[in-house]
């Protein structure tokens, strides 16, 4: 007896039940798959910012200070509740700091709706709150990063650390605005990093104050009074922190103090013909080497000094100090010698057998032995941090490119505060452009690329276009 054949209907059916079942495990599969995709990512959140100001992601400095953080806190933030966009910025900000520690815990709150907990904060403002740590809080003037960041530095801060600024020898002062000769910039951004800023004219009879963490001197133009060098070496011989910047025009006896620690700041000034800013002489080098062993990978930009000389160790008596290079300039710079506090009116020219070749230190840091901790190997306590310039950190020149991470991370280093060697936030100047900072040569290129080789090409494109037009009429 013949088996019996499947009608064509029934085959069909059971065709069509296994491409069913096919698709329903393909489904179930994609589903589980896209399911573990969005486990994998609300467990392990990473966000990749592309934009040029980095505006989505934290800046380095605000990472490190929210993971070092060691005690739940809580981040009370009030809006207006008129102001939706603000009040979506402001939870992103907060997310972020959530994602970067998970002890940072944050509420947003309707200030018009939320009168007992305002009033509990002494909240009277849109967009403003309060960090609470355990009963301890700090105000916030405005919910934004920097705001934030330096609001948990001083909950999470451990003692008061002064910086004292001597001022009675020509130095540039942290109490003047003016954009060449003040210093006010930058004693905002360390008062904002929990730093007091003490104004010195002179030492006192008795030395260097006791609360002083480091002791800056930028750009003094005129001599040391009598026994302040005998008194500022003792204090980096007992573990004192020194912070000097130098210029052509520094004077005899300071250049004397930095003597005894090593430190020889040369007769020259560098040139950078090369790398120079876009408008500017070659008398601003970029200073885009520097040392990992003291600052990390934290320095990702280039600073930029003005009329600055080189810096170096030299070997002296004192074989106990040892001195560190920290900061470099570029291999196309180079110094030229025996200028001194002249400045070229013409075009300088490198001068072989005479001007040294770069790239050129800059920068150091001495590590000097203690003396109650004389003849014990390893221990460098003091630290004398030199700069061969000091216009770099002023009022006109230090939101420049990389020059206010250099000089806040060295600030971090001589107090040993890892918290201030970072990247700080990169914010636009006006609306969403973000500056660009141009070399001379790369200026020349843009405007011989924009200006007239595009132009001359579609001129010469047109000419070419017509005259063919022509021919073929004319044919």
């Amino acid at each position: 007896m013949a088996a019996e054949m499947p009608s064509p209907r029934s085959a069909w059916f059971g065709h069509a039940a296994r491409q069913a079942t096919l698709l329903i495990v393909q489904v179930i599969l994609a589903i589980a798959l896209c399911a573990i995709v969005l486990i994998l990512a609300e467990r392990h959140n990473r966000r990749f910012d592309l934009t040029p100001t980095k505006s989505f992601v934290l800046s380095d400095q605000a990472s490190k200070i929210a993971r070092k953080l060691a005690q739940p806190v809580k981040i009370y933030g009030f809006y207006n509740s008129q102001e939706p966009g603000m009040r979506r910025q402001v939870e992103d900000l907060l997310e972020q700091f959530n994602n970067a520690n998970g002890l940072i815990h944050f509420g947003l709150y309707d200030l018009d709706r939320s009168p007992g907990l305002a009033k509990k904060y002494d909240i009277a403002s849109y967009n403003t709150g309060v960090v609470d740590a355990d009963g301890r809080t700090e105000a916030l003037s405005s919910l934004d990063e920097l705001e934030i960041a330096n609001a948990l530095l001083k909950l999470t801060a451990q003692g008061q650390r002064t910086l004292c600024f001597l001022s009675g020898h020509g130095e540039h002062s942290p109490e003047k605005s003016n954009d060449r000769a003040g210093y006010s910039e930058v004693a905002k951004a360390l008062e904002k990093e929990n730093y007091t800023i003490h104004t010195l004219d002179r030492l006192p009879p008795g030395g260097v104050p006791p609360d002083c963490t480091i002791v800056l001197s930028p750009g003094p133009s005129r001599d040391l009074f009598p026994g302040e060098a005998d008194q500022l070496e003792d204090y980096a011989r007992h573990g004192g922190r020194m912070f000097i910047l130098v210029d052509p025009d520094t004077s005899a006896s300071m250049l004397q103090l930095l003597a005894r620690f090593n430190v020889l700041p040369d007769k020259d000034l560098i040139v950078d013909e090369r790398n120079r800013l876009y408008g500017a002489d070659s008398f601003m080098p970029r200073v885009p080497i520097f040392d990992q062993g003291t600052f990390g990978k934290n320095l990702d930009a280039a600073a930029v000094f003005s009329l600055a000389r080189t810096i170096e160790p030299v070997d002296a008596k004192r074989k106990d100090i040892i001195v560190s290079l920290i900061a470099m300039t570029s291999p196309e710079s180079w110094a030229r010698m025996d200028e001194g506090k002249t400045v070229p009116d013409s075009k300088v020219h490198f001068r072989p057998n005479v001007d040294k070749n770069g790239p050129l230190p800059v920068a150091v840091i001495a590590n000097v032995p203690t003396e109650t901790d004389k003849g014990k190997t390893g221990t460098t306590t003091g630290r004398v941090a030199v700069f061969g310039d000091s216009d770099f950190a002023s009022n006109f020149y230090l939101n420049l490119m990389g020059n206010k991470d250099l000089f806040m991370s060295t600030v971090g280093v001589l107090a040993e505060d890892e918290d201030l060697i970072a990247v700080r936030r990169k914010g636009a100047l006006h609306g969403s452009m973000s500056p660009i900072s141009l070399t001379a040569q790369q200026g020349r290129l843009i405007f011989w690329s924009a200006v007239i080789v595009q132009p001359a090409a579609l001129m010469l494109i047109g000419v070419l276009v017509t005259v063919r037009r022509r021919r073929r009429g004319g044919t």
